[in-house]
C-alpha cells in the first residue's frame, strides 16, 4: 500500500470522532439499546423466549443488566438532585459530578452485559444449528 492511497484527512476526522464524539454519544446508545431489549423481550425471536427454557438463570442474569441500565438515569438524576440540594455534599458541584457519573454509568454496565451476552449468543447459535 502506497502512502498516496491513504487519505490523511479522513483518517484524522475518524480519529477525532472516535476520541471526542463517541465517548459522549455511546452512553445514550447503550441506554437506548437496553430499553429496546426490555421492550422486545416478549417477541417470539428474542433470546429470552428461545433460550429461557434451557438457560433460565443465564437469560435472567443478562436481562438484569438491561434493567440496571434502564434505571441508571432515573436513579442517578434523583441522587444528583439530592446531592445538589444538600449543603453538606457540596451543592452544585456535587450535582454536576453526580450527573456526569450517571451519564457514563451505562458504559460500564453495558460492557459487563455484552461480555455475558457473547456467551448467550453462542448458545443461541448452537441451538439454531442443532435444530437444522
Amino acid at each position: 500500500m502506497d502512502l498516496k492511497q491513504i487519505d490523511f484527512g479522513t483518517s484524522l476526522l475518524k480519529v477525532l470522532e472516535l476520541i471526542i464524539v463517541k465517548p459522549f454519544t455511546l452512553p445514550w446508545h447503550v441506554y437506548k439499546s437496553a430499553l429496546l431489549n426490555l421492550s422486545n423481550a416478549n417477541s417470539e425471536d428474542s433470546e429470552e423466549k428461545v433460550l429461557s427454557a434451557d438457560f433460565p438463570l443465564f437469560t435472567w442474569f443478562i436481562r438484569m443488566f438491561d434493567a440496571l441500565i434502564a434505571i441508571t438515569y432515573p436513579i442517578g438524576i434523583m441522587i444528583a438532585l439530592i446531592a445538589g440540594l444538600n449543603k453538606y455534599t457540596g451543592g452544585f458541584g456535587s450535582f454536576l459530578i453526580t450527573l456526569l457519573i450517571t451519564y457514563f454509568a451505562p458504559l460500564g454496565l453495558g460492557l459487563v452485559r455484552e461480555l455475558y451476552q457473547i456467551s448467550l449468543k453462542m448458545l443461541l447459535y448452537l441451538k439454531i444449528i442443532s435444530l437444522n
